[in-house]
């Protein structure tokens, strides 16, 4: 979802800081006391399956009480629609959420998840930091009955699902016990500028092939082919992603992503990737002083007419001129990822208002508020752009989810992932290190990670 806000994991943000690993260990620590989880099909303790829709009568049963929350305060525009329409469906339900900046909720959750009075429903962060630790000390309901008693595993953006699905020991996802569910998603692509597109006799491009062919072109005309800014060292990786996709199969990349034995980011796929970004910025397709540039400062510059391409995610078209720019994808939708899930509580007593809230963020009505207030929802179903920009991105996305290549983000897999990619990948790009030691050292730092869980 910052070039205005970043969503999610919009950009990487899931790699830990000192405060997370402070939290981390003291939950592990703690673990054996925690409250107990289940999943379909597994021992439920106390908790109660969910086999239907949850209902007005199921929710005044409980009386009057307050649904407590935790919320990245990106979510304030979304609460804003949602939560009086909630409160007057439910008028025995009052919803009091606590908004915290991203950076400060990943620090704090975990603990706060743990404590003796945990809030009802709280945004976690895929990966191992968060949600892996929530997962291991079983402090998150499984959400398998109520994905399925609501048609989510089914319905649209099923395939959104993943990155909450983790294995029993929380040591791996996209696959095993649903624990959360995100509304929100994000997809990746290319943005142009329409007016130099023009000038050049260029159409927009419509896949990897156009863009190559394109960007010789750009360059001879004196102009910026793609503007970067990788101060932070996220851009770059997100380009490389979108180019990896296009050469691996999508699963494959999801397989190590999320932590599965045996797979390994030495893959041709990968090494063409790398090899082409070492290429572009050799030709000086970046432009030159990028890993000194932000990408705030990057799609800012970009939105004043540097650069003809921009390629970035969904969340950096909130400053674009949409009468201005375009947006398209370089693979079969692009790639993407879905946003921070939310998660109930184990030990809740008000599961029937937390599932009800959860339900009321999975429909097209807040489809449509998330895409009106600049982000993409994962329900696309009825959702229509109100400008020619927001559309593309939107039919993008559809299209993503529909070929499967929402791979997720590559520092998802470590907490030093980012710095370790991104900083090995500006090396490539600056022509000091090749791509076979680039992948070696980005798979030493995956199996490292593995070895310490």
């Amino acid at each position: 979802m910052k070039s205005l806000r970043r969503e999610g994991a919009g950009p990487p943000r899931s790699t830990a800081g000192a405060a997370v690993a402070v939290a981390l260990a003291t939950l592990l620590a703690c673990a054996a006391c925690s409250p107990p989880g289940a999943g379909k099909g597994t021992a439920t303790g106390d908790i109660v399956a969910v086999t239907d829709p949850v209902t007005a009568r199921q929710v005044a049963a409980l009386g009057d009480v307050t649904l407590r929350m935790w919320a990245d305060q990106a979510e304030k525009p979304l609460m804003k629609s949602v939560v009086p329409a909630f409160e007057k469906q439910y008028p025995n339900v009052k919803v009091d959420i606590t908004y915290k900046s991203f950076d400060d909720l990943i620090a704090t959750v975990v603990n706060a998840a743990s404590g003796t009075n945990p809030p009802d429903l709280f945004e976690g962060n895929i990966g191992y930091a968060v949600d892996g630790a929530l997962v291991k000390a079983k402090l998150v309901r499984p959400l398998d009955d109520v994905a399925a008693a609501y048609g989510w595993i089914t319905g649209t953006g099923a395939s959104t699902l993943a990155p909450a699905r983790w294995n029993g020991s929380g040591t791996a996802f996209g696959s095993g016990n649903l624990y959360g569910m995100s509304p929100i998603s994000e997809v990746q692509g290319i943005y142009y500028n329409k007016a130099q597109l023009e000038e050049l006799g260029l159409k927009p491009p419509r896949s990897l092939a156009d863009l190559e062919k394109d960007l010789p072109v750009v360059k001879k005309a004196g102009k910026q082919p793609i503007m970067l800014g990788n101060s932070d060292q996220y851009a770059a990786t997100h380009i490389f992603s979108d180019l990896a996709v296009t050469e691996q199969t999508p699963a494959s990349i999801r397989d190590w992503i999320g932590g599965k034995a045996g797979t390994t980011f030495v893959t041709e796929g990968n090494a063409k990737a790398a090899r082409t970004m070492a290429d572009w910025a050799k030709k000086g397709y970046f432009g030159s002083g990028y890993d000194g540039l932000s990408n705030e400062d990057a799609i800012s510059r970009f939105a004043k007419g540097t650069g003809v391409f921009f390629v970035g995610g969904s969340w950096n078209g909130a400053t674009l001129d949409p009468a201005k720019f375009g947006f398209g994808a370089l693979t079969t939708g692009g790639a993407g990822a879905t946003a921070s899930p939310w998660h109930i509580s184990a030990s809740s007593k008000l599961t029937p208002a937390a599932v009800a809230f959860l339900a009321a963020l999975h429909t097209p009505k807040a489809g449509q508020v998330i895409l009106d207030t600049g982000r993409l929802p994962v329900v696309t179903d009825g959702v229509k752009g109100t400008n020619s920009l927001q559309t593309q991105t939107l039919d993008a996305l559809k299209r993503t989810i529909a070929a499967g290549t929402q791979v997720g983000y590559y520092d998802w897999t470590a907490s030093d992932m980012l710095n370790v990619m991104g900083g090995k990948l500006q090396e490539v790009m600056a022509g000091r290190t090749g791509d076979t030691q680039f992948l070696k050292a980005v798979q030493a730092s995956w199996l490292k990670a593995r070895q310490a869980q």
